[in-house]
């Protein structure tokens, strides 16, 4: 009996209520503003933005300029590099205060009903969902990847019963921070990062390794709150290796047990009307879906074929946190 439904929420959720909190907005306003002109992570943005785009993949990659450097210099040259990404957080977290300040959506604007998450599947698999859900209330917690109050801002205060809805929010839970302390920037893992960083300079841009090295239970509240669930849904996020760590988790998590259930909402800017009526066009783009959370984890295809089953995406929700139309 699913009495615990964890929500995992990225950037989408910002972007779908008209924020502009991409890193492609961020870096139009450093632009416009002209901010820390000698900082070569600004600079190297500047050559290629479209790149920079993906922020945090591409920062791992761009440290690979530290190998052709002379050994003698790599240690000052990661200090550097330190400093420079210090100046990107701070002005990202302002950035991102000024957008949060125009988010006047609340509780009243956005649709989130206790059946929401999953009335869009099929009549297939909302058959196979419906009896994990409970007659009663159902505790709905909350882990995001954002660093705005969003969540905060559009659902009712912790431990609310919302009583139309038969809803209780327990938790909301920012695993990398929020704006006003530990923004946390970096990768997944040292693969994802140059071999010349060592100690400290590496280990403080690998997410969960930092996040750990604070020691206020962050990684160890995420973990709880999906083991506690028997439904874990996403919502606007790209599932990206960066946040590897997390994805290996919930799958580990989805294998342990066959009543564990994943539900995905992806947008797709090319699915409309006309292409629903192709089931090859749905089938493809489920299925690549499913291929990238699948990936984070080492199984064979028999494994692999049976965790799918059990792997649910939705295109374009007009159920999950849409706006209401007034």
């Amino acid at each position: 009996m699913a009495d615990k439904i964890t929500f995992i929420v990225g950037n989408g959720l910002d972007l779908a209520l008209g924020l502009k909190t991409s890193y492609k907005d961020f870096y139009s306003h450093v632009q416009k503003n002209k901010l820390h002109p000698k900082n070569k992570i600004y600079e190297a943005m500047k050559n290629d933005p479209e790149t920079w785009s993906n922020f945090e993949r591409t920062l791992g990659t761009y440290t690979q300029y530290i190998e052709d450097l002379l050994e003698k210099d790599r240690a000052q040259e990661s200090i550097a590099f330190h400093n420079d990404l210090e100046e990107v957080t701070e002005d990202l977290a302002d950035y991102l205060e000024t957008q949060e300040k125009m988010n006047e959506k609340s509780t009243n604007d956005v649709k989130f009903t206790k059946n929401g998450f999953f009335e869009e599947l099929p009549i297939g698999q909302r058959d196979m969902l419906q009896p994990h859900m409970p007659s009663g209330a159902v505790t709905f917690n909350f882990i995001t990847l954002n660093y705005t109050s969003t969540l905060e801002k559009i659902l009712p205060s912790r431990n609310t019963l919302i009583i139309p809805q038969n809803i209780i929010i327990r938790d909301i839970h920012h695993v990398h921070g929020d704006l006003s302390e530990n923004v946390t920037l970096g990768v997944s893992d040292e693969s994802q990062l140059s071999s010349a960083l060592l100690g400290n300079e590496k280990d403080d841009l690998i997410k969960p390794r930092l996040i750990e090295s604070m020691n206020d239970g962050r990684i160890d509240t995420m973990k709880r709150l999906i083991r506690g669930s028997s439904i874990v849904v996403l919502f606007g996020t790209s599932i990206g290796e960066t946040d590897k760590y997390i994805w290996e988790y919930l799958m580990q998590w989805l294998g342990a047990k066959l009543d564990r259930f994943i539900i995905i909402h992806k947008h797709d800017a090319f699915y409309t009307d006309s292409t629903k009526r192709i089931p090859r066009r749905k089938k493809l783009f489920i299925s690549e879906v499913q291929n990238t959370l699948l990936s984070n984890v080492a199984i064979n295809d028999d494994e692999k074929v049976e965790l799918r089953s059990r792997i649910f995406v939705i295109h374009n929700t007009k159920k999950l946190f849409t706006v209401e139309q007034k």
